[in-house]
C-alpha cells in the first residue's frame, strides 16, 4: 500500500504539526482526508487524533492561528475554523451505545479503539502527521485495499457498526453514491436486516 500522504497542502497542517511537535505531542489526521488525499478530491474538513488531550492541543492551536474555538465537551471534542479548512480536534477514545440511542457514552481510549469505531474501513485510515510534509500510513483494517478495490466494508462486524450508529447504513448509500463504491455483501444484509434501526437516527 501507498506509505503516506503529502501534507504539505494545506500549508496550515503542517503548521499544525509544527506545533505539535513543539509540544511533544503525537498528533494524526483520520478518516475522509486521508481517503480523499488518494481519491484527489478536495479537502476542508480534517479530523484530527490527537494523542493525549485533545482540548489542550486544540487551545493551542486556536491561539496560535488567532482562530475561536467551539468546544463539545460531552465528545472531548473542539473544532477549530481556520480560514476555510474546518479542523476537529478528537482524543482517542472508546464509544459506548444505549439501545435507543446514537449519541455515544465517550470514555477514553487507544488509538486502536479509535480507529475500529469507525463506519467503514476507508475511513478508517490514518496518517501520522509531521512538519516534513510528509504523513506515514496507518492502516489497521485494510482500508487501502477496499480504496483500490472501490468497495465500503466496516471495520468491524456490520451488525456492531451499524447497530452502535444506524446512521452509518445512510451514509454507506452516501458514500456509495458519491464515490461510486460497491457496499460489500455481508454489509448490505446488515442494513436489510436492521433496517428499522434507522428510526432512532
Amino acid at each position: 500500500m501507498a506509505q503516506s500522504i503529502d501534507i504539505s497542502e494545506p500549508r496550515e497542517l503542517v503548521q499544525i504539526a509544527e506545533l505539535a511537535e513543539q509540544h511533544g505531542i503525537e498528533i494524526l489526521v483520520v478518516g475522509g482526508f486521508v481517503r480523499d488525499s488518494f481519491l484527489g478530491r478536495d479537502r476542508k474538513d480534517i479530523d484530527i487524533t490527537v494523542i493525549g488531550n485533545a482540548l489542550d492541543f486544540a487551545h493551542i492551536v486556536a491561539r496560535a492561528f488567532g482562530a475561536k474555538i467551539v468546544v463539545y465537551e460531552r465528545f472531548r471534542t473542539a473544532l477549530v475554523p481556520i480560514g476555510d479548512l474546518h479542523v476537529e480536534f478528537v482524543g482517542t477514545r472508546k464509544e459506548e451505545y444505549e439501545e435507543h440511542s446514537r449519541k455515544p457514552i465517550v470514555t477514553e481510549g487507544t488509538l486502536e479503539d479509535d480507529i475500529k469505531r469507525r463506519d467503514f474501513t476507508v475511513n478508517a485510515m490514518a496518517a501520522v502527521l509531521s512538519s516534513t510534509g510528509k504523513a506515514e500510513i496507518v492502516d489497521m483494517f485494510n482500508g487501502w485495499d477496499d480504496l483500490q478495490n472501490g468497495v465500503l466494508r466496516t471495520p468491524l462486524e456490520p451488525s456492531v457498526t451499524f447497530s452502535d450508529d444506524p446512521l452509518r447504513m445512510m451514509r454507506a448509500a452516501r458514500f456509495a453514491s458519491q464515490l461510486g463504491f460497491q457496499v460489500v455483501p455481508e454489509a448490505l444484509a446488515a442494513i436489510e436486516n436492521m433496517a428499522d434501526r434507522i428510526s432512532i437516527v
